[in-house]
């Protein structure tokens, strides 16, 4: 693992956004916290740095990444972050031992899977769908106790 904090602050391109995918992957409350501290420098620093980005942008992963950053520690559980980025792949997701995959059907397209959130044990019902590259949109099957209906999407 890289210093998160020293490549946001880097003003290069490519360890910003490495550093962005590896903070929306992580379940790592010490180094959130530790970067919740840094927002806005992080900002500051990051504000005029052209990211790019070919089918996408690249700024963003960092403003996804950021935004997890700051609230994190309002949500649930780690799978409340499913439903705000399209690149949580189920896959990799059960690989990390977040998710167990329930049922997966590539009868058809979309290809459908249901996962469940190896924490909490919320249900997701996710589309994979391919536009220029995979996606995924992971939809709650059931809502917690307290938890509203909509969930904001990305």
């Amino acid at each position: 693992m890289t210093d998160p904090l020293a490549d946001l602050l880097s003003g290069d391109p490519r360890r910003i956004w490495q550093a962005s995918w590896e903070i929306i992957g992580t379940r790592d409350a010490g180094l959130l916290d530790s970067l919740r501290h840094e927002l806005s420098t992080i900002h500051r620093a990051t504000a005029d740095i052209e990211l790019g980005g070919a089918i996408s942008p690249n700024r963003d992963a960092l403003i996804h990444a950021l935004e997890k950053v700051q609230s994190y520690r309002a949500w649930r559980c780690w799978c409340d972050d499913y439903p705000r980025l399209l690149a949580y792949d189920p896959a990799r997701e059960e690989d990390r031992g977040n998710v167990i995959v329930l049922r997966q059907d590539r009868s058809g397209w979309p290809v459908t899977y249901e996962c469940e959130c190896n924490v909490c044990n919320r249900r997701f019902s996710v589309e994979e769908g391919e536009h220029h590259s995979l996606w995924w949109r992971w939809t709650p099957e059931r809502q917690l106790p307290g938890e509203h209906a909509t969930t904001k999407t990305a």
